[in-house]
């Protein structure tokens, strides 16, 4: 199994240990354009979306964070291991989409200089 396909198999349980009526809403996933066949204005659109998607990411970061303190003392084991499974899945999902991203500038760049 790939880094990114298991990756996301980690976000999407991480997505569904959420509770229900949750007020966290986990970021959908982006689409990049393959860097040897886009356009410039492919890529800038990428770009937009990828600085919007790490927004997203990061809001929703803060919003299990406040999820977790809102429980205060109440807090228990479970919740805690839930809360670090979502957490960790939503950065690993944000690291393969900034590597991915990465990788298609970098083609992008080299069909560019040829």
């Amino acid at each position: 199994m790939t880094r990114l396909a298991s990756v996301l198999l980690g976000a999407l349980a991480a997505a569904m240990l959420q509770p229900a009526g949750a007020a966290c809403e986990y970021p959908g996933e982006i689409s990049i354009p393959g860097g040897a066949s886009a356009t410039e204005a492919q890529m800038q659109a990428a770009n937009q979306a990828v600085r919007q998607y790490m927004a997203a990411v990061e809001s929703y970061l803060a919003c299990l964070d406040e999820e977790e303190k809102a429980l205060g003392a109440s807090v228990t084991d479970e919740q805690k291991k839930v809360h670090i499974q979502r957490h960790n899945a939503a950065v690993d999902a944000l690291n393969a989409v900034a590597a991915r991203y990465n990788e298609q500038v970098q083609a992008f760049k080299k069909k560019k200089a040829q």
